[in-house]
């Protein structure tokens, strides 16, 4: 599959060789025009030109994820459309109820309904659960509405985010106080 662009590289350019002119034959002798004969082995010269290297790589990598991807795809298909073929229409045995996948006729449709999306009825009540969160938000926010209106009303309630103190330092400062007026009592003079 890699090999497929170098592949038509070369044979491009065999193909760009062959367009030139045939030599000519005669007598077992080739003789060619388009043939330069250098006997001095000089100096040559290599043409610069832009790399094609990150086109030919792009080429590549395209044709092996292509074929990675669909030769599998392609297979799967043709066994499923073959092999298994669509369902067909039965009646429905007593005492059994269908699977939510079983109501598709396409295997593969069948397959992706099976493993891949959730089941209907567990899609509903998850959305009836969410309905019924958020009306129990709507009542507390109402309930919250309505406290904050009364105790503006009467103004004389503490409000309800009011974070009471810990007793217990308060009935530890108080037993240390009765037990200071037991010892000394009512008449305490400096």
């Amino acid at each position: 599959m890699v090999s497929w662009s170098a592949l038509g590289r070369s044979f491009g350019i065999n193909l760009l060789k062959n367009q030139t002119k045939p030599p000519l034959k005669a007598h077992n002798v080739n003789f060619s025009a388009s043939k330069i004969l250098n006997g001095d082995h000089g100096h040559k010269v290599m043409a610069l030109q832009p790399s094609r290297w990150q086109w030919h790589k792009f080429k590549d990598m395209f044709h092996y994820y292509a074929m990675v991807g669909l030769i599998p795809v392609t297979a799967i298909i043709f066994y499923a459309n073959v092999f298994i073929g669509p369902a067909e229409l039965e009646p429905i045995p007593e005492g059994y109820t269908p699977k939510h996948w079983e109501y598709h006729r396409h295997p593969i449709t069948r397959f992706i309904a099976r493993y891949i999306h959730n089941n209907p009825q567990q899609d509903y009540e998850k959305f009836m659960h969410f309905i019924d969160e958020e009306q129990q938000k709507a009542k507390l926010r109402a309930l919250e509405k309505e406290i904050i209106k009364k105790m503006s009303e009467r103004q004389d309630y503490q409000a309800y985010y009011y974070r009471p103190m810990v007793n217990k330092y308060l009935r530890l400062q108080k037993q240390v106080g009765d037990d200071i007026y037991n010892r000394v009592g009512d008449d305490y003079k400096d």
